[in-house]
């Protein structure tokens, strides 16, 4: 049986179905290829960025694979046709069967192009990066510098063109405090979640020692969760002594070896070092902990004596960064003199860095100090504490902590003067604002324990002082005015006076007194609101106040303040106003002000003026200390007032 074959270029239907074929492939993909242009100008159009551009470019190269595989399915059928009945075609058949496979790949190529380039073109065109994750950090203030840089270099290795976390550093206070603010859940709106976060809620706590942290996991916080993820890093307790005394001091300590802390101190203090410093315990954790080590050695004589001497110094003791800060205000000079602190603190004032904000790096002056470890004292072991609080807690956020609790414990602090967890000092190279120990001898990490502060503290209540604090708050009608960070005077300065009460006051010793002041008829200018109390009657006064009255002489409200508290030996006057009439306040009244304080108020403006904009208080030079509250929290404002050294923007 013979077949008829088709003559030259086949029969008219076959050409015409060809032919057809041919259009349709060619029309699909003019059609597929302009797809992703098309679908770029609608992406920038809608405006959903990168979800639709991703899922654009994958939905038109899976539609252009299944046309090609459609092609192919035609094409197979055809071919199959053509070799059982045009054997001699083949060649011809297979050479198209190949153009078709290689303008299906050309397709495909293009499509997936065309969507990636999308992809990053809207991007790019219209900035489509989420907002970073905000995580808060609490510590130390003696670590508030190192772990700002660190985690400004955490951030900055983790981030390409869009930066996945922002991460705000802020100080810790004193233990008394940190556990306080838990117990009040540091909120700014109480139940608002994510949105309502108070200012200092964080997300980690890294204080000085695990036995702190054992206090606080310890104690019920509710609507929180605590959890010790282990020590990120090191310092022992050691000690600098002016390298004037050092010669003396190394005669009289020859042969010594293992040298114990009260050894140290008492051999310094019979050979002419008379000023010793710590941190109190008060107000920092660092000075709590130091005395731990003071007290169970016995240094200078005892808790007693030794409490008398450290308490004659004339330097801000709010947090042993502080300290040397001010003492590095002082000109060079061969006092001699010693302080009590983190080895990495010390390090830091050697080595002219940054000791908080008041002293930013490089930084000179004050006596030159040399660094004395002793082998009785403890270790501050920096545990890093997950804070979780009720409605806060996501996988991007724990996974963020995770990732930043890895990376400080795998040598993010080294360089900053820290040790390791171990105890090994840092050993590479110091420039570039990175410091590290270098060959510093190992030592044993010997943590604080929970019942040896508690004991400590308990001591120090009964061996401190008590607090006198006065706090003067103008009520006249000018603080009902607004402030360019919104809310009103009045109440800026009412929040801080309520922080005020609730941070300083430690036990039933401690009082606080409230006065307003304004004019109104009939009415003392400057009168008692709340006698000496403790937190709980301030509070209570400061929510029944309102603005009125006109303003008095500022002048004349200072001198009333500084008048109720002149029978205390140690007194603290602060004055909360907005800074106005100061046409009443002549710059002669100031030399008769100045001659009649007996001590030194702070002033803290809670309105438009400020510090340096104020004549009144400028004419009173330095025997006033000005602090602009600013758009400072009002913790941070409490911080500034009773720590002389933090920067203030006024004497």
């Amino acid at each position: 049986m013979t077949s008829d074959r088709p003559s030259g270029g086949g029969s008219g239907r076959s050409r015409l179905l060809r032919e057809l074929l041919e259009v349709v492939t060619n029309l699909w993909q003019l059609i597929v290829f302009l797809l992703p242009f098309a679908g770029l100008g609608a992406a920038l159009l809608l405006r959903h960025l990168r979800q639709i551009s991703i899922a654009l470019a994958w939905v038109i190269a899976v539609a252009s694979s299944l046309s090609g595989l459609m092609i192919l399915a035609g094409q197979k059928d055809q071919i199959t046709k053509w070799l059982s009945g045009w054997a001699e075609h083949t060649r011809e058949q297979v050479a198209k069967l190949g153009r078709s496979l290689l303008a299906f790949v050309l397709t495909a190529a293009a499509v997936a192009g065309a969507g990636w380039a999308a992809t990053g073109a809207v991007a790019v065109l219209a900035g489509s990066c989420s907002p970073p994750l905000d995580l808060r950090v609490l510590t130390a203030p003696e670590n508030l510098t190192a772990l700002r840089r660190a985690a400004a270099e955490y951030t900055a290795a983790h981030s390409s063109r869009c930066r996945p976390v922002r991460i705000t550093v802020a100080p810790s206070g004193s233990v008394l405090n940190v556990a306080s603010g838990f117990q009040n859940g540091w909120y700014s709106d109480p139940g608002a979640g994510e949105n309502g976060r108070g200012a200092l809620q964080p997300d980690v706590l890294i204080p000085a020692s695990s036995g702190e942290a054992d206090r606080l996991l310890a104690a019920p916080h509710p609507g929180v969760r605590l959890k010790d993820e282990g020590s990120i890093g090191s310092s022992p307790l050691a000690v600098g002594i002016s390298s004037s005394a050092s010669g003396d001091l190394n005669n009289a300590l020859a042969g010594q070896d293992h040298l114990r802390l009260a050894e140290l101190l008492d051999a310094a203090h019979r050979n002419g070092v008379q000023e010793i410093f710590r941190a109190s315990p008060d107000v920092s954790e660092i000075g709590a902990l130091a005395s731990v080590d003071l007290y169970a050695g016995r240094a200078l004589g005892g808790p007693g004596p030794a409490e008398h001497i450290l308490g004659s110094a004339a330097l801000p003791l709010s947090d042993s960064a502080a300290l040397l800060c001010a003492l590095r205000h002082r000109p060079p000079s061969d006092e001699r003199l010693a302080v009590i602190a983190p080895e990495q603190v010390l390090a830091d004032y050697m080595n002219g860095r940054a000791l908080g904000t008041a002293c930013p790096a490089p930084g000179a002056g004050g006596p030159q100090l040399t660094i004395h470890r002793v082998s009785d004292t403890h270790s501050f072991d920096y545990p890093f504490i997950r804070v979780s609080w009720d409605g806060q807690s996501s996988t991007r956020r724990d996974r963020r902590i995770d990732d930043f609790r890895r990376w400080l414990g795998h040598g993010g602090l080294r360089g900053e003067a820290f040790r390791d967890a171990a105890g090994r000092p840092g050993i590479g190279d110091s420039t570039g604002g990175r410091l590290y120990l270098g060959t510093a001898p190992r030592v044993s990490v010997r943590p604080y324990g929970r019942d040896e502060i508690n004991e400590t503290l308990a001591r120090f209540a009964l061996l401190r002082p008590p607090l006198h604090i006065i706090m003067a708050l103008d009520v006249s009608g000018s603080m009902s005015g607004g402030r360019p960070q919104g809310g009103s005077r009045f109440t800026a300065a009412v929040q801080v006076a309520r922080t005020a009460a609730q941070t300083v006051i430690h036990d039933n010793r401690d009082t606080v007194e409230l006065g307003a002041f304004s004019r109104i008829q009939d009415r003392p200018s400057f009168r008692t609101v709340a006698p000496p109390a403790g937190p709980g009657t301030i509070g209570a006064a400061l929510d029944g106040l309102t603005p009125q009255g006109s303003d008095i002489p500022l002048y004349d409200a200072i001198r009333a303040a500084a008048d109720r508290v002149a029978a205390y030996q140690d007194a603290t006057v602060v004055v909360l106003t907005d800074g106005g009439s100061e046409e009443a306040d002549p710059r002669d009244r100031a030399a008769a002000l100045r001659r009649a304080l007996k001590i030194r108020p702070i002033i803290v403006l809670t309105g438009t003026v400020t510090c340096g904009g104020s004549a009144a208080l400028k004419a009173l030079g330095p025997s006033v200390r000005c602090v602009d509250a600013g758009d400072q929290e009002p913790t941070d404002v409490v911080t500034s007032v009773f720590d002389p050294a933090t920067p203030a923007g006024g004497g």
